[in-house]
């Protein structure tokens, strides 16, 4: 469940300041509530992990539900708000905005998937909006994002420590077939560099020890490894009518055309005899086999096709303060 909270606002009017008074100005709270829950291989070895104590894995867990992470949002409009008090139409506007998102939200380092991610995001985005014809609007956006560290990455690690900056991007068009009703396409589109992980713990997939007298164990070789990033490129339809002037219900379905998780190769250690801790006399340790591991968290990208349920509301236009004696235009 996502909520937008949207404001739009001119600033320093009396001031008359360059660039600020002379256009509006928009800011933006975003929440989020999730409930997660892995499946399938994942949700088995959370069950089975703390049985096994080799893995370093108790405790683990198949859902991180909860409040999701806080988005805050400022961007000003670049190009269609000048002498907005007196304009009645804008067939072109574009729009600057940059945001955070900060890491409030529910996060359990025991969880395959959470609500929230543990980490700070910043992103810059440039957005335009035109109206080639009555009835038909075209929406574009580009913008980056990039995340400091993650301190504490979930499940044994194969959360990424530091997550790739991101490029992201979408297009929409939509058309008023019937006073009141809107159909429309759209595209979206992101692409992460890759991800690192620090010092993973185990993998769901662990390759089996080599058969000895005395019996030996492994474990994850320490190090930091890489993936080669992450996509998604997405399509979908979109329709939305007013239910009255200022409230809007919409339908959205969305399938995903292509993707990239994040993917890296896990070198394993052997030790004899088993759990015995390695430099200590009498503790032998060989290379041992590698297995190929899907990073999660951040690192996925979801192939999954999505329907969304929408209700936008519009609380109409005021003045957030009464100026008592102000002259107003």
């Amino acid at each position: 469940m996502d909520a937008d909270f949207v404001w739009t606002f001119p600033m320093f009017e009396s001031l008359q300041l360059p660039f600020f008074a002379s256009r509006l100005h928009t800011a933006r709270v975003h929440l989020t509530a999730a409930k997660t829950r892995s499946k399938g291989a994942l949700a088995r070895f959370a069950a089975d992990a703390g049985d096994d104590a080799s893995t370093d894995a108790d405790d683990l867990r198949n859902h991180g539900s909860g409040t999701g992470d806080l988005g805050l949002e400022f961007g000003s409009w670049l190009l269609g708000s000048d002498h907005w008090r007196e304009r009645k139409d804008t067939p072109f506007a574009m729009l600057a905005l940059v945001g955070t998102t900060l890491p409030f939200g529910s996060y359990h380092r025991d969880a395959a998937v959470s609500a929230g991610n543990n980490t700070i995001a910043f992103h810059a985005q440039l957005g335009a909006h035109w109206r080639p014809w009555s009835g038909g609007f075209v929406d574009l956006g580009v913008g980056e994002r990039i995340f400091l560290k993650n301190q504490d990455p979930a499940f044994g690690g194969l959360h990424p420590a530091n997550q790739g900056n991101e490029l992201f991007w979408d297009v929409n068009f939509t058309q008023r077939v019937h006073q009141g009703l809107y159909v429309g396409t759209f595209a979206t589109g992101r692409k992460g560099e890759k991800n690192s992980y620090e010092r993973p713990r185990f993998a769901p997939n662990p390759p089996a020890p080599p058969t000895t007298v005395p019996a030996s164990d492994n474990y994850p070789t320490p190090g930091v490894y890489d993936d080669n990033g992450t996509s998604l490129l997405t399509a979908g339809l979109s329709a939305s009518y007013f239910l009255t002037q200022r409230l809007q219900l919409g339908l959205h379905f969305a399938k995903p055309l292509s993707g990239k998780s994040g993917e890296f190769d896990l070198p394993y250690t052997n030790r004899q005899p088993a759990a015995c801790n390695p430099g200590a006399t009498g503790c032998t340790t060989t290379a041992g086999d590698t297995v190929h591991v899907d990073g999660l968290g951040s690192a996925r990208s979801y192939a999954s096709e999505r329907f969304m349920l929408t209700l936008n509301y519009n609380f109409g236009l005021g003045d957030t303060y009464t100026c008592t004696g102000c002259k107003r235009p």
